[in-house]
């Protein structure tokens, strides 16, 4: 008798754990590899995904074609991207032909960003760049603008300069190993590694336009209506990766969890952290979306972008009813 009763308790509890296994949806992200993904990769490690019932699989894009194409296209459900990306395909100025007319939407903030501009270790000032040749993830998307509006402060038309699209901070960090271009900007945790190996630091470039929403996470408007308990799930795994990053009692494991995903030293994933939680790339408190940062993005693209178009209103790109209800508002 008991061992019957042991045995329909274990099919029970397997039945169980069936169901629990088939509650599981599976989301796919995509992101550029490094600090500003940091959120997800806790969510992740820690667990705080798998217990909203989501299992999140993470893909590193080479550049933000390849991410927003995919994204828009239905390979992937959600990308950590820069706000300017979702901007530029949505008003039909993206670089990458998709297959249908993007309507995405911003479904939760991240963080401002730093854009170290590092140079050959020759060139020592902006002026110095006149005629050169920079390493970009995209020519007219991205950061391609906020690196134009400091160049435009320190003396240099558009004329005076060229982009060349080489992909994503790694990327552009081996393109400046490789002499083939005079600079780039670059991002954590790769601004360290240049700096380390010599490389001129000639400015941090987001400190000319003031507040900007760099960071956020997008995801198709319809996919999300039709998962919304995924999509709010995949906040509050969010915001507990962020509370968790801001404990102190953390930093340690947070170095070791960045270094493992980026496959670099823990001792260039430090800075990194660091900046997290405070300074210029500082992930706002709970992922909340900076609106005049928002409106930052949309005064760069109507002034550099060609062509020439009204963008905007802010609202447009954004819509925060699933942050709301992750957080409780």
């Amino acid at each position: 008798m008991k061992i019957a009763t042991a045995i329909a308790a274990a099919a029970v509890s397997a039945l169980g754990s069936g169901a629990a296994l088939a509650q599981t949806q599976t989301v796919e992200t995509i992101v550029f590899a490094g600090a500003s993904a940091m959120a997800i990769y806790v969510a992740q490690d820690k667990g705080f995904f798998e217990r909203e019932g989501l299992t999140v699989n993470v893909t590193a894009t080479p550049n933000s074609g390849f991410q927003m194409g995919n994204l828009i296209n239905g390979k992937f459900h959600i990308a950590s991207t820069a706000l300017d990306n979702l901007i530029a395909y949505q008003e039909g100025q993206g670089t990458t032909k998709v297959d249908r007319t993007p309507d995405l939407i911003v479904i939760m903030g991240g963080a401002s960003t730093e854009l170290a501009l590092m140079a050959q270790p020759s060139i020592k000032s902006i002026s110095e760049l006149k005629g050169k040749q920079f390493a970009l993830d995209s020519l007219s998307t991205g950061y391609a603008f906020v690196l134009r509006k400091m160049l435009e402060k320190n003396g240099l038309a558009p004329g005076d300069y060229e982009f060349v699209a080489v992909g994503g901070t790694r990327e552009r960090l081996e393109a400046l190993k490789e002499g083939k271009l005079a600079a780039g900007l670059i991002s954590e945790p790769f601004t360290t590694q240049a700096k380390a190996a010599g490389y001129s630091f000639l400015g941090e470039a987001v400190q000319s336009v003031g507040r900007y929403q760099a960071t956020v996470q997008i995801a198709n408007r319809d996919w999300a209506k039709a998962n919304e308990k995924a999509v709010v799930g995949y906040i509050k795994g969010m915001v507990a990766a962020t509370d968790w990053i801001y404990d102190p009692a953390n930093t340690a494991e947070a170095v070791k969890i960045l270094a493992a995903k980026v496959k670099i030293p823990e001792a260039a994933a430090a800075p990194s952290v660091a900046g997290l939680t405070k300074g210029q790339a500082a992930m706002t408190p709970k992922g909340a979306l900076d609106v005049e940062g928002v409106k930052t993005a949309i005064d760069l693209r109507e002034q550099f972008a060609e062509p020439k178009k009204k963008m905007g209103p802010p609202e447009k790109y954004y819509d925060l009813s699933y942050y709301n209800k992750a957080v409780g508002k």
